[in-house]
């Protein structure tokens, strides 16, 4: 545990004298996501009819931590890991969704006149740890541990402060096979550490 520390630390410092040589800006820091998360489930699954249906909203959070490299000041690449919890009014109160996802974005201001404002894309990997319980109704054959989440929104970003960003996410795997799909709408909130206590204006 300890050498794996030591190498995240002198990555982030290298990352850090870097950005500082090329006049580029890295950030990393705790990222907090609120989500309202839904299933687009096949309606036999819960109600034997036919066709598909949003489950409904419920509200969930995820907690990790981001890097960001801000090549210019209009366009950044970065990379989230965080822990999220999916539920839906559809399933028992102590049934959810656990993941670990990993996100790969990219960030980008399209705007002349408006600045600090940026569309967000992404498109990751999640690593399902725990599934709710679907009876008999979903064999676990069909139960799909790995999924594809993407993710579009738009951030506003204070340079040296937070980030604050609103968006959706859907995935392009089916979490159960031809039945269920997880999404979600987020508001999150990314600050960056290494900027805020680092002397940076």
């Amino acid at each position: 545990m300890a050498r794996k520390l030591f190498f995240l630390l002198v990555l982030i410092l290298s990352a850090e004298s870097w950005s500082q040589q090329y006049g580029s800006e890295f950030e990393v820091g705790p990222l907090l996501n609120f989500q309202m998360t839904s299933l687009y489930v096949n309606n036999e699954v819960f109600n034997n009819s036919e066709g598909f249906s949003n489950s409904g909203y419920e509200g969930n959070y995820a907690l990790g931590v981001y890097g960001a490299y801000y090549l210019k000041p209009k366009m950044a690449f970065g990379l989230e890991f965080y822990y999220d919890r999916f539920s839906s009014p559809l399933l028992n109160e102590d049934d959810h969704y656990n993941s670990l996802t990993l996100m790969p974005y990219f960030n980008y201001d399209p705007f002349r006149r408006i600045r600090d404002f940026y569309f967000t894309g992404g498109i990751g990997v999640a690593f399902i740890q725990e599934i709710p319980d679907y009876g008999s109704r979903v064999q676990e054959k069909d139960i799909h541990v790995i999924t594809v989440p993407v993710k579009l929104g738009i951030s506003y970003r204070i340079r040296n402060q937070f980030t604050a960003e609103v968006g959706g996410l859907a995935e392009l795997l089916p979490v159960v096979d031809d039945r269920v799909r997880r999404n979600a709408f987020y508001l999150s909130l990314k600050v960056p550490l290494n900027r805020v206590f680092g002397g940076y204006r």
